[in-house]
């Protein structure tokens, strides 16, 4: 047995003994955990239990881990032991289901191209677990795959080098995507959130303007001054239905809103008649694998060459046992990203 961090879905957060170890197999690994993120919308709202989808609880949580391979099945050639490795998940057991499980002491990879080439029925979701250089911070490149999603969400928003790019959201999630953005060597860059700290840190990875939108009642018309015919790109990081309202008056016409965050609520009013009468809305809100696995290469040469500094984002690092902590900082606001180590 190990220990993990299980989950209620009615707030309770419970770090426990007695989860059964991932068992090998041909064609996965053994992860032994460093340490896992906590991602501040995915996770937080699994922990409440109003992730639309998911309610099988007690389970598992975590989904942002980097861990060290200690064993590997004799058809694996995708990873060696002593590598480290993104996304390591572990499977339902029968006492607990797993919500992708990162949060455990052991966790497993597979190898996906071994079992599609011996047609051994690979899982296309595993395909972003994937080796990292070994010269990092792990309890920072927990961070990698925030920047993944958000660096492939972007790809398939359809960036293209001089775009102008509107960002609402001030958290990881909203920095990283002024971060990657200027990477692909957007035009204009503007970011709006509520702290001022992170706002700060937003000129520091990409944004040219960030504007405090709750003290700043005028941040629509400071925008509209800079971007006259619009942004070519709105992305909501959040997931409010206020951003989106924003988005119709600040897109240009035939732009592109983009929805990533995923805590849009039925109750507030979406203000359609404000938006211009051609305008694209692509939900980028969950990664697509292929994607995500395909940018890996060219995200890490950004990290490595300094285009990203993973320190920008990770705020505080606490061990697995001061798991409340961890989370009062994330719902606090108070943190950042909070990594917790095993």
């Amino acid at each position: 047995m190990m220990r993990g961090l299980v989950v209620y879905g009615d707030g309770t957060v419970r770090l426990k003994d007695d989860i059964a170890m991932p068992v090998i197999n041909d064609y996965s690994a053994i992860v032994k955990t460093i340490a896992c993120g906590i991602c501040n919308g995915t996770d937080i709202k699994l922990v409440e239990g109003h992730l639309r989808g998911f309610g099988d609880y007690p389970a598992v949580l975590g989904h942002e881990s980097v861990g060290i391979v200690t064993e590997v099945g004799k058809k694996v050639t995708k990873f060696r032991i002593g590598d480290y490795v993104l996304r390591s998940q572990l499977d339902p057991c029968e006492k607990y289901n797993s919500l992708w499980g990162s949060f455990a002491e052991y966790t497993r990879v597979y190898d996906y191209e071994a079992q599609e080439r011996d047609n051994a029925g690979g899982n296309i979701g595993d395909i972003p677990q994937q080796v990292i250089p070994s010269g990092l911070d792990m309890a920072d490149a927990t961070m990698i795959i925030t920047l993944k999603e958000v660096y492939s969400a972007l790809k398939r928003l359809g960036i293209k080098q001089g775009d102008s790019v509107v960002i609402a959201g001030d958290g990881p999630v909203g920095l990283a995507f002024a971060n990657c953005a200027s990477i692909y060597r957007a035009g204009k860059i503007i970011l709006t959130g509520h702290h001022d700290t992170r706002l700060n840190t937003a000129l520091n990875v990409g944004a040219v303007i960030a504007l405090n939108s709750k003290t700043n009642p005028d941040y629509i018309r400071t925008i509209k001054e800079v971007l006259p015919e619009g942004a070519d790109i709105f992305i909501d990081a959040v997931g409010n239905n206020n951003n989106i309202n924003d988005a119709f008056s600040l897109i240009r016409d035939n732009g592109t809103i983009g929805l990533y965050g995923i805590g849009i609520k039925d109750e507030i009013p979406v203000k359609w008649n404000s938006a211009p009468y051609n305008f694209r809305f692509l939900s980028v809100q969950w990664p697509i694998p292929e994607i995500e696995a395909s940018i890996h290469d060219e995200l890490i040469e950004n990290v490595m060459n300094g285009n990203i500094d993973l320190k920008n984002y990770v705020s505080d690092v606490l061990p697995v046992e001061q798991f409340e902590k961890g989370f009062e900082l994330v719902r606090s606001r108070k943190g950042l990203k909070v990594v917790l180590t095993f």
